[in-house]
């Protein structure tokens, strides 16, 4: 295959990412939208409805441990269109069920929740493009937030007359597009490759090849890849002569696909999954994910109710929220962009203070003040999902990608539970105190992105100073 068709089936492969990422991986998130119109409709309370969006919210999260072990054990292909199908599913429940069915639109968002695993599948897609790895994992991110934005357009078309039957059946329908691309076109295995071998990946994993033969393949398509690259480079033919006017190159580009790559590889990528998953910074990363993620479900759950206190009574600024929210996502390749320059560390820390700042602007009664403060939060919230995925990816590696990501989910979905009780406590006591609170909480993990930046300055300088006796 040469370097055009490489080129042309990873954009194609990262495409449909991208889209799919966008439908199904986030939908929940679109709440406040859905929220409103079922408050129209009659028949659920407050708390009731906000036990609703839970149910989806803790899915999202405790779902992806689940598809992160089937996918590291079944592979790409069948795990992502099994959490389609679960997408599927929810779909038709939100559509069908009625406005006072508690325990239908409380299943609907669970299976919608549990959908979003498929995005756990398809992220090594960003392993295809290593020269921009940050920059390609925040862009996905930026297509999660983008799914927010389907029950706003659902609720558009219902609106127009189709009622929400027939317009979450249209969103249904859209999903069995995705799926069938899915079968079509998302590989077996536990990589993207960019090379014909995938056919054979196929033949063996049909007879039982194991997964690290299938690595090792991965491995050394790689290695393959980057030679062509370097003799196309060089002007060697491709019958291994060379360019005119070109003696020399060949060796030289020989030697230099000898010498290691001039990035290092992720510092923990050499210890096995029980040692990348007791090790002190998955342990750190986990705490700041889960600290940060806590108070992000609870803005989603309590801000449609908070914007009506403070007198959001048409709904505009709630529709105005999921608007921004899915904005947002294109400031992703901003996010990617800035891990790569400066490191996971620093990009975290400005993350946490945007997500912290958001609830500082919520304790303003004035509604023009919260644009502000739901953009802080949008963006800080796309950046924290951003950075954890891009963190492990960066600092860990892809060999068990699937079970580190969907432990953090789990572990972040268990303590997020507290959203429900924190939202409770907002309408009984004080709303200003809980907000006061995730403030606080999520400024208490600015020493760790401090101590991990700390971290990256000095491994950068050692491999420079490695780098620089090698040339020597």
């Amino acid at each position: 295959m040469d370097q055009k068709a490489r080129d042309t089936r990873r954009n194609r492969l990262y495409g449909l990412a991208f889209t799919l990422t966008c439908f199904v991986a986030g939908t929940v998130y679109g709440w406040p939208a859905l929220r409103r119109d079922l408050i129209k409709e009659g028949g659920l309370t407050e708390k009731q409805l906000g036990a609703v969006f839970t149910c989806g919210a803790w899915s999202v999260q405790g779902g992806r441990f689940a598809a992160g072990l089937i996918r590291d054990a079944l592979g790409t292909k069948r795990t992502a269109c099994g959490c389609l199908l679960c997408v599927l599913l929810g779909a038709v429940l939100v559509a069908t069920v009625a406005s006072d069915n508690f325990a239908g639109l409380a299943l609907g968002m669970l299976f919608l929740g549990l959908g979003s695993g498929a995005q756990l599948c398809i992220q090594p897609v960003t392993g295809l493009f290593p020269e921009n790895a940050s920059a390609a994992m925040a862009t996905l991110s930026g297509a999660f937030q983008i799914s927010g934005l389907v029950f706003l357009v659902c609720s558009g078309i219902a609106r127009a007359g189709a009622d929400r039957l027939g317009a979450y059946l249209a969103f249904a329908a859209c999903v069995c597009v995705l799926l069938a691309l899915s079968w079509v076109y998302l590989p077996y295995g536990f990589k993207f490759t960019i090379d014909d071998e995938s056919r054979d990946e196929r033949r063996d994993e049909s007879k039982g090849a194991t997964k690290s033969a299938t690595v090792d393949r991965d491995e050394e398509a790689a290695v393959s890849d980057a030679a062509v690259v370097l003799k196309e480079t060089s002007g060697e033919t491709s019958d291994g002569k060379e360019g005119e006017g070109d003696d020399g190159k060949v060796q030289t580009s020989m030697a230099a696909v000898a010498v290691a790559p001039r990035k290092p590889p992720p510092p923990l990528s050499h210890l096995t999954r029980r040692g990348q998953l007791l090790s002190d910074e998955y342990i750190a990363l986990l705490a700041w994910f889960s600290v940060c993620v806590t108070p992000a479900q609870y803005y989603v759950l309590s801000i449609g109710w908070q914007l009506e206190r403070k007198g959001d009574d048409a709904g505009d600024y709630t529709r105005a929220f999921v608007i921004l929210y899915a904005a947002s996502a294109a400031l992703a390749p901003i996010g990617g962009a800035v891990a790569d320059k400066y490191g996971v560390g620093f990009a975290q820390g400005l993350a946490t203070a945007l997500t912290g700042s958001s609830f500082v602007v919520l304790l303003s009664d004035s509604l023009p003040a919260q644009i502000a403060g739901m953009t802080l939060y949008s963006v800080g919230r796309l950046f924290v999902f951003a950075l954890f995925f891009s963190n492990i990816g960066r600092r860990f590696g892809f060999a068990h990608y699937g079970t580190l990501v969907g432990f953090g989910m789990l572990t972040s979905a268990v303590l997020s539970m507290l959203q429900y009780p924190m939202f409770t406590l907002a309408i009984d006591e004080s709303v200003d105190w809980v907000n006061a609170s995730c403030a606080v909480a999520i400024a208490g993990c600015l020493p760790y992105t401090a101590w991990l930046s700390r971290r990256e300055r000095g491994e950068k300088r050692r491999f420079a100073g490695m780098t620089a006796n090698e040339e020597a």
